[in-house]
């Protein structure tokens, strides 16, 4: 890899930052999880890593959805150990690129557990990346257990700059991540302070024609891989919930953070979760 091509790499995201009013860190973190993935795509581990999350969602709206700094993973058919994740993506980043000016360095490869808010046991990776004088942590989680429904499918991921190759991988489909961030809203009910869940599962729902039928099944067998039991007259539901004042001050200090220009308010993004996931979440109540 040659200095000149990572200057200039450098040097597109900055232009590209400032023509379409993105903020220049979040672009280059993005950037980073395009070029990781491309090594994925290239690795004997393509199929071991389904992609979710906000990485995943950038994918599928093709502009900025809610800016994401870590890349989230499903592990599948891969054992689920520090050591042994740690050695794979050692092997994944050790993958070069001269065209896309990023070295990843393997040396300072981190991997640590992480229990908090799952059912099952995950892996946080850490590795440090370079692009000419950018320095940048880059971290991520894979998590193990969860069912995807319908199943994983094959995903070209955007490249930012159209001389790149784009990496083909494997992800989830939108159906399993409502289903995913749904049982989240059903679980943590009032105490939930995941607005990056509400915001997302609203996006999917008013941007892409999702069949009510196979969101069903995704959310059954979420819930019951998860072992979640129905609640009858769930408060996620109730108008209170949508107005509560602590609850919508929380929403907007989220947008803020997200540094979105959108006054989306929070009793609209429940009115569409309500109308479209209340009568899965009842029938399934029934069931």
């Amino acid at each position: 890899m040659t200095k000149d091509i990572a200057k200039s790499i450098k040097a597109k995201l900055l232009n590209i930052a400032k023509q379409k009013g993105h903020n220049y860190q979040l672009l280059i973190i993005r950037y980073l999880h395009e070029r990781l993935l491309y090594r994925l795509s290239l690795s004997d581990y393509r199929e071991a890593f389904y992609l979710k999350g906000g990485a995943l969602l950038y994918a599928f709206e093709k502009e900025f959805p809610r800016p994401t700094l870590d890349i989230d993973f499903l592990g599948v058919k891969i054992k689920n150990d520090l050591v042994y994740i740690k050695n794979v993506f050692a092997e994944i980043c050790s993958i070069t690129c001269e065209k896309d000016g990023i070295s990843f360095d393997v040396a300072t490869i981190i991997a640590e557990e992480i229990t908090e808010g799952r059912a099952y046991r995950g892996v946080r990776v850490a590795v440090i990346t370079h692009l000419d004088s950018i320095k940048q942590t880059m971290k991520m989680d894979v998590g193990f257990g969860d069912v995807v429904r319908p199943q994983a499918l094959q995903l070209s991921y955007p490249s930012l700059m159209e001389d790149l190759p784009q990496s083909s991988i494997m992800a989830y489909s939108l159906e399993s991540v409502v289903a995913e961030k749904f049982h989240a809203m059903i679980e943590l009910s009032e105490v939930n302070s995941r607005y990056k869940d509400f915001y997302d599962v609203y996006k999917i729902l008013k941007n892409h024609s999702l069949d009510n039928k196979t969101t069903s099944e995704a959310i059954y067998a979420t819930f019951a891989n998860r072992e979640t039991r129905y609640q009858s007259n769930h408060p996620l539901f109730t108008k209170e919930f949508a107005i509560d004042k602590k609850r919508n001050q929380q929403w907007e200090r989220f947008l803020k953070k997200i540094e979105t220009n959108n006054s989306l308010s929070f009793e609209v993004v429940m009115s569409l979760i309500s109308s479209r996931l209340q009568p899965i979440y009842e029938e399934l109540y029934k069931k």
